[in-house]
Formats: C-alpha cells, sequence, structure tokens
C-alpha cells in the first residue's frame, strides 16, 4: 500500500502535467453542442450581479451578496478543481507553478534586468492565485494605507474589514485580529530545524524580534514566523473560505468555469447590461451574453492582469491604443493598464555539510517521494507538506529605506537549484536528488518601480503585453543590492553551528556593488504580488473611485488587486481579501459601512461612521 501511494503521489507532484490542449491553452471540451446548450441557458437568464473572474475577491463577492438573496453569476476562465489534492496541500506548490493551474505570464524584455523576461505566476482555477500562492498571511502596515490618501480607505476605515473576513486561530490580539470569518491565519505546522536556527541568527544579528507582522501598534521590523492562510494543515483558498458556501445557494448562485470574458456590454448611456463571453477549449469561438437585472452591476475581479485586459477590450482604457485594436471606445482613460507594481525579489544561498536536514531532502528517499511526509499530511495534516517553505523570515530597513521597513526576507530551508528563486519552485518536481541547504530570498516589499498593462490583441484569449518595469526606480536596486549583502551576513554567521556552510549563490565571483547589482539584474524574480492596474483614487490618475466604480461609465465596478494605489509591505492577497470585503459592504449598503481610529498612543480602536470619518 505505501509504494501505491508512493507511487501516486511521485505521479502528482515531481511528473509534468501534459494533455492535449486547444488553441486556447485549455482543455479540449468532449461534448460542444451539450455545453453551448448549457450556456444558452445561464444568457435565458438575468442577475443581479455578474462577477467576472472567481479569484480571491469574485469568491468573496460572491458569497457576501448572495447572502442577501442577490443572482450572481461568476464567470471563471480557469479550472473548476479548486480541492485538487495539490492545491490542497501547501507543498503541492511545487507541482502548481508552470502547471494547467497557471496562467504562466511572463513580462517582455525587462530594459533593467538585460532584456530578460520574468515569469509571473497567477493561478487558473477557482479561488485564483489564492489556491497557487506560498498562503503568507500579511496586511503590510498601518501606514501603508493611510499613504493611499484615498478617502475611506485610511488604516482606521480598513482594519474592520481585515477583522471581519479573519479567523485567527493562533490567539493573537483581538485588537487587530478578527476570529468569526472565514479567512483562516494560523500558524504553520512544521518548523525545520533550519528554520529555528534561522530565528536565533536572526535575534543574534541584531534584527529584533516580531511575533505578529499584522500587529499595527508596534513596528513591523523584526525576525520571526509568519503566520499563513491555512485551516487544519490545508490550503486556506478564496474558493474553499468564501465560494464553497455560495454554491450551497442553488438558486443565487451560478458558477461557470471555462468561461472567459470577451467585453462588457454597455447601453447607449453607457451603463453596463451585460458581458459577452465564449467557452475556453471551445475553436468554434460562440459567444453568449449573460444579462444584468435593471439596476445590477458588473464585478470585475479579474486581478492586476485581467481586469485592466478586460476594460480595455470592453472600450475603457487609453483610445489611441484601443483604436489601434479595432476597440469602439466607450470612454478615453489613459490610466486603465499603468501602476503595475509588484514584490521583485533575489537570492541568496549556502549549502551545508549536515545531510538530510533540508525541506527538499526530506522529501525524498532514494530518489523518490518519500512516503512518509505524505502519510503524516494524509492522517494528522501535520508536517513538512503543511509549509510552503518560506514561512519564516524578517523585515528590515535598509540604506534604501525613507522610513518604513523596505526588504522582506524570507528563509527557506533548502538550497536554491538556480540563482532565480523560480527555478526551485518549478523545476524541483525533476529532480531526483538534492543538496542541502538553506537560502535567503531578499523582497523589495515596498518596491516604488512601476509597470503597466498593454493589449496585444482585442481578444481576451490572447495574453496581454506586460511591462514589468522592474528595477526602473534605482532605491529597488539599492534595497534588493542591501538584501544580498545582509543575506551573505546572516547565512555565514556562527550561530549555525554545524549547519554553517558555504554559498552557493551569487557565489565568490561577485562581491563589488556593481557585480552585486549585475547578479541582481540577471536573477531577479517575482514575489508574486501585482497589484496597482486599475488605480483607485480621487485624482487625475485614477480609474476608479474610491466606492470602486470605474470613472466614466455605470453599473460597473473594480474590485481586486488592481485596484490598490501602492503597494503595501507583504503578501498582497490578504489585502485583496480586504478589498472586496469593502467593496461588498460599499454595493450592499454605502452608508453603513463603518471605519476604526487607531489612537496611536495607545491604539484603541473606536468605530464611526464612514461619513463621518471622510468629512
Amino acid at each position: 500500500m505505501v509504494k501505491l501511494l508512493n507511487s501516486c503521489i511521485a505521479l502528482l507532484l515531481f511528473a509534468p502535467c501534459v494533455g492535449a490542449t486547444t488553441m486556447s491553452g485549455a482543455d479540449p471540451i468532449a461534448n460542444i453542442p451539450k455545453a453551448h446548450a448549457a450556456e444558452r441557458k445561464v444568457a435565458a437568464e438575468s442577475y443581479d450581479y455578474i462577477i467576472t473572474g472567481g479569484g480571491l475577491a469574485g469568491c468573496l463577492l460572491a458569497d457576501r451578496l448572495s447572502a442577501d438573496g442577490k443572482k450572481v453569476l461568476v464567470l471563471e476562465a480557469g479550472r473548476p478543481d479548486y480541492n485538487y489534492l495539490f492545491i490542497r496541500i501547501p507543498a503541492g506548490i511545487l507541482r502548481l507553478f508552470r502547471s494547467k493551474y497557471d496562467w504562466q505570464h511572463e513580462t517582455g524584455g525587462e530594459k533593467a534586468c538585460n532584456g530578460r523576461n520574468i515569469f509571473l505566476q497567477r493561478g487558473k482555477v477557482l479561488g485564483g492565485s489564492s489556491s497557487t500562492n506560498v498562503c503568507l498571511h500579511h496586511r503590510g502596515s498601518a501606514e501603508d494605507y493611510n499613504d493611499w490618501n484615498v478617502p475611506g480607505w485610511t488604516a482606521g476605515d480598513v482594519l474592520p474589514f481585515f477583522k471581519a473576513s479573519q479567523k485567527d486561530m493562533t490567539g493573537r490580539s483581538k485588537e487587530f485580529h478578527g476570529t468569526e470569518g472565514d479567512w483562516v491565519m494560523d500558524d504553520v505546522r512544521y518548523q525545520n530545524p533550519l528554520s529555528k536556527r534561522f530565528l536565533e541568527v536572526g535575534a543574534a544579528a541584531g534584527l529584533g524580534t516580531n511575533d505578529d507582522f499584522n500587529n499595527w501598534s508596534k513596528p513591523q521590523d523584526g525576525v520571526g514566523r509568519f503566520q499563513v492562510s491555512e485551516i487544519n494543515g490545508e490550503r486556506c483558498s478564496g474558493a474553499n473560505a468564501f465560494l464553497s458556501k455560495a454554491m450551497k445557494r442553488k438558486n443565487l448562485v451560478h458558477v461557470r468555469t471555462g468561461t472567459m470574458v470577451r467585453r462588457v456590454d454597455f447601453d447607449s448611456s453607457k451603463t453596463a447590461v451585460g458581458v459577452t463571453y465564449d467557452l475556453m477549449g471551445d475553436d468554434t469561438c460562440t459567444s453568449f451574453q449573460a444579462k444584468l437585472n435593471p439596476g445590477g452591476e458588473v464585478l470585475v475581479t479579474g486581478g492586476a492582469v485581467a481586469s485592466p485586459q478586460l476594460l480595455m477590450c470592453s472600450g475603457i482604457g487609453p483610445s489611441s491604443h484601443l483604436q489601434e485594436h479595432g476597440i469602439p471606445v466607450v470612454y478615453d482613460n489613459p490610466n486603465v493598464g499603468e501602476n503595475l507594481q509588484d514584490h521583485p525579489a533575489a537570492v541568496v544561498s549556502f549549502r551545508t555539510p549536515v545531510k538530510g536536514v533540508s525541506v527538499t531532502s526530506k522529501l525524498r528517499l532514494f530518489g523518490k517521494t518519500n512516503p512518509v511526509p505524505v502519510l503524516q499530511w494524509l492522517l494528522t495534516k501535520t508536517g513538512l507538506l503543511t509549509s510552503t517553505g518560506c514561512d519564516h523570515g524578517a523585515f528590515v530597513r535598509t540604506s534604501a529605506s525613507t522610513g518604513q521597513p523596505d526588504l522582506q526576507i524570507r528563509f527557506l530551508a533548502a538550497r536554491a537549484l538556480g540563482p532565480d528563486g523560480m527555478t526551485t519552485f518549478t523545476q524541483f518536481r525533476y529532480s531526483k536528488n538534492h543538496e542541502d541547504g538553506y537560502s535567503f530570498q531578499s523582497v523589495a516589499c515596498r518596491a516604488k518601480s512601476k509597470g503597466r498593462i498593454r493589449l496585444a490583441s482585442s481578444n481576451m484569449h490572447v495574453k496581454p503585453v506586460i511591462d514589468g518595469g522592474y528595477l526602473s526606480d534605482p532605491s529597488d536596486v539599492q534595497t534588493l543590492r542591501e538584501g544580498i549583502k545582509l543575506g551573505r551576513e546572516l547565512g555565514n554567521r556562527p550561530e549555525w553551528a554545524e549547519y554553517l556552510g558555504e554559498e552557493v549563490f551569487p557565489g565568490p565571483d561577485v562581491q563589488t556593488d556593481d557585480e552585486i547589482d549585475e547578479y541582481v539584474k540577471n536573477t531577479l524574480h517575482t514575489a508574486n504580488a501585482l497589484i496597482g492596474t486599475c488605480k483607485m483614487g480621487t485624482g487625475k490618475d485614477a480609474v476608479v473611485a474610491p466606492d470602486l466604480k470605474v470613472i466614466g461609465v455605470n453599473g460597473l465596478r473594480v474590485c481586486d488587486s488592481s485596484t490598490i494605489p501602492i503597494i503595501p509591505g507583504g503578501q498582497t492577497a490578504t489585502p485583496t481579501v480586504m478589498v472586496a470585503e469593502r467593496a461588498a459592504a460599499y454595493i450592499r449598503n454605502p452608508a453603513t459601512v463603518t471605519t476604526t481610529i487607531i489612537n496611536e498612543e495607545s491604539s484603541v480602536a473606536h468605530e464611526m461612521p464612514v461619513a463621518a470619518a471622510v468629512a
């Protein structure tokens, strides 16, 4: 039985995901007439809300709005199987990158990265990237939200919404954590010996300690364990946290996967009346129209890549660019697709003389999958499979900081396979043996560089052109240079004792600042935190207003990470949950939205009406 289980797990976790696909990259539809008949039934009805994207934000909105008895249609281009075993297993992320669950976007020829294309992982399944990310549960700092300078979105305004959606399983401060929500925060049910030693090393290096990076009553700085979005040792995604509840309301919630929304449809008054969509895997390109009830809304939740792409394909964007692609202009807004922000990263990695200590070694037995951690997870939901690998780390202020920590260190109890940190995630399943070691991923967590999204075609099935703009701001180069230096310092400290080994990346040939900068340019990769391309605000550079309504049209909102104006200092899944929670409140009853005043001296929270806070 163990041999059988071992063979099955090896096949699923480490073998490549292959199979026939259509021109759209989707699985072929087995019975096209039957599929068309099903969509004609969908098109025959009308809906209070049409949600274009079943990612993290779309899942939450479907739950919140259907709970009020509203009829909701969710159209998701990705796959339905969010309960796939290796989505549920946190360590299964090693199986998900560059798979059929990943859109596999790439930027095009980054100027400041010697023309390299940067791989961007985006979830192609219900739950979106919350089904394929590293599960880290971060909000950033209170100052991050105050810096947005958007009415109704200060730290005091957004804290109640963070708390409303959260279910804290760790017993941390109730002043800053909620316990009644569905978005679970917990500690990882595993700690590698190297990770334990890292905490000692970081403290000895003077980085300070932090036992709660989401507690806004204290600075974010320090070394500690990162909390994760997991429930009982399994991944907590938007799909199993929110959408699974909504789907039980069968008379109200209709979820269609494998459906690509081609455009939002408007009437002569520029009011959204529905959407036009077709099916992934259907090379006949037959289109269907889903209609809104009077007063209904289309809610765009495709994320930082797909949301601006859909707006532009619907006629909202830079007029000259839309005309180049033959798209009739509904509203000329040159800001659509601008302001793309991300967390760029670079790696320092060491080998260790101690054999069998790294998580990568513990996953292997005689070059095959070790059945012990698999059985441990299946039976008890504990052990190393509950970890995505980077749940220990620190926030640090380097010389490039203008106030807050500009550097996040994510520690991994494994030697990197290559200097591009994404290599280990994408290639580990192909390796039979892996040398032991430990790594430091330096992340510019408050990066200043900005890129943009532009269309390659008026066809939503064609991936857009992505300019990440990585390292276009010199301060990001400085942050990552200092991060490399800090990683080297930490990796060579005597507190590692028996684990202390030699540096593998960048290696002894990289020493001067210029050499480090060149290493960063040649190995930079994403920490997968894309935001900002449908910027929220009140200025001339905004795409959506503070209530997330798209400027220049009616009946249309964007309610996801693309609306975040400035990237927060931490992973962006939990801020996306907050944005969606706040969007639901605006939609359901704007007058009842409350805010919280955070007293900086006592950190006492008080609720008050939003109108009073904004006035």
